[in-house]
């Protein structure tokens, strides 16, 4: 593919990254509204957001073998379209339960179409991969920037209501998935490569190494991601102030997400990028449990710039470590374990405030969740495919 053909490729799927991210979290600042107006449990609010984590775990594996076997562009487009479709549905319903169910299909949506953009990189830029993947991974944060940044002080003020921002975020979806149609390659370049059944994924140590690291690093976003709005709200700040952290966070790990991917590709050091990362997210974790308003914005930078390190360095380690035709089942694997553990962490937090009144436990929960992921990254091999 010619260089200029390839670099149009990796800016569409930049775009289909901002829409994965943009429909869950356009979700989140809008938490307290869907509470009130359907008369919500913390608990219930909590996997109401979950929902759509758990549901793309469960289709991150088919996804992942649509990719490595029909392709990448024919499994982008499924995706795409279950999303923007969904939207539409979401904004039309009627109660918790349609809401819920619809949610559950935003889910299923973004676990079909997350792996096809891993297989992408392995086919067109596994020279720079982790470079690709860093801007694959900037897509998503800009997704989740502008979901948290635009739903309540703009999208919200002019619609009037938390129904009309699903439709905002559905006509995105539209008009990516029809770019996308027409742009993307239908096929992979040929390289002599076998096709290799991904049976033995599940046999493979290392992928489970790094399924127990992938789930680690959903567990500590959503969490933050679908909390950080309304503990701040708590602690006295406006919705649109607790908004803003949440924006900040997700600002923030933009640098780092294609700073860090770039120098791995030029120097290496991933595992070792992936424990500093998380060396620093720690005692961040501590301040804003036990000193919440002491810099909340200065919080947001810091766990901002670790979380944009991990989650880039996350996708990138199939490619590292797995056989070449396995990397889509392995990212679905990462997705099937990884998400469908993580969707527990926004809930078990809600339901942790239900009975303590308090989000002290459920942040200790997250620093428990960054030690876990520092023991793993620990234990991967020193040697790289």
């Amino acid at each position: 593919m010619a260089t200029g053909n390839r670099w149009g490729l990796l800016a569409i799927a930049w775009c289909v990254a901002l829409n994965i991210r943009s429909s869950s979290i356009a979700v989140s600042p809008l938490l307290p509204l869907i509470k009130a107006n359907l008369g919500l449990s913390y608990a219930q609010t909590g996997f109401l957001f979950a929902i759509p984590t758990f549901l793309m775990a469960l289709f991150g594996m088919q996804g992942g073998r649509l990719a490595d076997t029909i392709g990448m562009k024919q499994t982008i487009t499924l995706g795409l379209a279950v999303l923007a479709a969904d939207s539409v549905q979401r904004a039309t319903a009627t109660g918790y339960i349609s809401l819920m169910v619809w949610m559950a299909v935003l889910g299923a949506g973004m676990g079909i179409a997350s792996p096809g953009l891993t297989r992408m990189v392995k086919d067109r830029f596994s020279d720079i991969a982790g470079t690709a993947m860093g801007i694959n991974t900037s897509g998503l944060i800009m997704g989740g920037t502008l979901a948290s940044w635009l739903t309540v002080p703009y999208l919200l003020e002019a619609l009037g209501s938390w129904r009309g921002t699903f439709l905002v975020w559905g006509g995105v979806a539209c008009m990516t998935l029809l770019v996308w149609v027409i742009r993307a390659p239908a096929r992979a370049p040929t390289g002599g490569e076998s096709p290799v059944r991904p049976s033995g994924i599940w046999r493979d140590k290392t992928v489970w190494k790094l399924n127990v690291i992938f789930l680690g690093q959903g567990l500590i976003f959503y969490s933050l991601s679908s909390w950080l709005p309304t503990y701040y709200h708590e602690m006295g700040l406006s919705l649109e102030g607790g908004s803003l952290v949440l924006s900040i966070f997700i600002i923030a790990s933009l640098p780092s997400s294609l700073a860090v991917p770039y120098l791995s590709d030029q120097f290496g050091g991933r595992r070792g990028s992936l424990i500093v990362s998380t060396v620093v997210l720690l005692p961040t974790i501590g301040g804003l449990t036990f000193f919440p308003l002491a810099a909340p914005r200065a919080y947001g930078v810091v766990m901002g710039l670790s979380m944009g390190s991990i989650l880039a360095l996350t996708f990138i380690f199939p490619l590292d470590y797995v056989d070449p035709a396995k990397v889509g089942s392995a990212a679905g694997a990462n997705l099937l374990v990884g998400y469908g553990g993580s969707f527990l962490g926004p809930f078990l937090i809600g339901l942790i405030h239900d009975l303590t009144s308090s989000f002290l436990a459920g942040w200790l929960f997250v620093a428990a969740v960054i030690v876990m992921i520092m023991t793993t990254a620990s234990t991967l091999p020193a040697r790289t495919r």
